[in-house]
């Protein structure tokens, strides 16, 4: 699914800056075209206009959100380096990512506890492609003898996408219990990523 939409247009770069918090904070459902609008400073008619309405600005929202994490993956896949540095590269990638789009892992996690029609084509999409990306590193770790043999790749890959998601979903309640840091992020990923490797090293 592609959305054709004028980003260059300055109304519609206003309509998606508000929208994406928005969405983020209380789900397609509850946000209202009016509420976008007068969040977005511009007239209800041009939501429809530039994007069809407001399931097409959801849409849309999570198709561009999505897509940074996706460029992102595909660069890695291309680098020439170990498993491990590649998983590494991939974790330290998604805390940089939140830093600079703080709303994509709330509308990641809003869809999977709550989903709605974009859900497949959009977050499991997304979720097959980083998970694929992780048992191919995994499967290639065991062959080269840097992971235990005993690993099942595809739920060592779900565990470990699920100690990198629950790692900035919890990261309100994170900040409050941890220590200070001067980058709290990228230190409580690459700490939970740690506490995996080790769990799933060749001893």
């Amino acid at each position: 699914m592609k959305i054709e939409v004028p980003i260059d247009k300055p109304t519609v770069c206003k309509i998606i800056k508000a929208a994406v918090p928005l969405f983020a904070m209380k789900g397609v459902a509850a946000v209202s075209v009016k509420e976008l609008a007068e969040a977005a400073g511009v007239n209800v008619a041009l939501i429809s206009y530039y994007f069809g309405g407001k399931d097409n600005l959801y849409a849309f929202v999570l198709e561009h959100q999505l897509a940074i994490l996706d460029d992102s993956l595909n660069v890695i896949q291309q680098e020439e380096a170990c498993p491990v540095a590649k998983i590494r590269r991939m974790a330290i990638t998604i805390a940089h990512l939140h830093k600079e789009n703080p709303y994509l892992d709330r509308l990641f996690y809003s869809e999977m506890t709550n989903p709605t029609k974009w859900f497949e084509p959009f977050i499991l999409n997304a979720a097959d492609k980083l998970h694929s990306f992780l048992k191919d590193c995994i499967v290639e770790a065991i062959s080269r003898g840097q992971f235990r043999s005993d690993l099942q790749p595809d739920f060592a890959a779900i565990s470990l996408l699920k100690i990198l998601n629950l790692s900035l979903i919890t990261l309100l309640v994170s900040k409050e219990l941890l220590p200070p840091a001067d980058d709290p992020i990228e230190v409580y990923i690459i700490q939970a990523l740690d506490i995996y490797l080790r769990g799933v090293s060749n001893p």
